[in-house]
């Protein structure tokens, strides 16, 4: 990003099993991708395994309130108002208890198809149980590469803005032929 101010916000990644192959030379995850922000960013990434609803809830306490992060990156399949972890789905209400207030002012973003595509109501339930500056993702299914990519830039944006609205105005404009084909919506609280 050059000579644009830079405001840091750490990356905290959780990700679950993308599908059954195990070896570890063919297993999707974005932890490379992240690897790339963090490295092109200079900022610091915390990258978790999470594939039941007891790791989930214990990762979420583990991290809650962690200094200097602020990007909570949840890379996981996903339905309309759920995350799917490996053992199954976990819905929002259920995933903003987990959270509850340690994660206030971070941005969120979920790195699943269509969690986000849900009523309008439960995101505005979300995000006041949360408090989070910015929810972000996906509204409709997506192909991995697709979002993978989108996800690279917009993580990378995340860096040179505190305004989250300015951001989104900014974002949606360069991108918006990727926007359009991947359904990404951010909604500033």
């Amino acid at each position: 990003m050059g000579l644009v101010k830079q405001y840091r916000k750490n990356i905290i990644c959780l990700e679950s099993l993308w599908d059954e192959d195990l070896e570890s030379y063919r297993r999707l995850s974005m932890e490379p991708i992240l690897d790339l922000v963090s490295k092109l960013n200079g900022v610091k990434l915390i990258h978790m395994t999470c594939n039941t609803k007891e790791e989930l809830r214990y990762n979420l306490l583990k991290i809650k309130r962690r200094s200097g992060y602020g990007i909570l990156y949840f890379a996981f399949h996903g339905r309309p108002g759920e995350i799917q972890l490996d053992e199954g789905p976990i819905d929002i209400e259920t995933l903003a208890t987990f959270m509850g207030k340690g994660f206030v002012d971070w941005v969120v973003h979920f790195g699943t198809c269509s969690t986000i595509d849900t009523d309008r109501g439960r995101i505005g339930k979300f995000l006041e149980a949360t408090r989070i500056s910015m929810l972000a993702g996906y509204k409709k299914d997506v192909v991995w590469t697709d979002s993978a990519a989108l996800d690279l830039l917009f993580l990378t944006w995340l860096q040179s803005y505190k305004n989250m609205r300015a951001l989104w105005k900014k974002f949606r404009r360069s991108y918006a032929g990727l926007i359009s084909a991947t359904g990404f919506h951010v909604i500033p609280r």
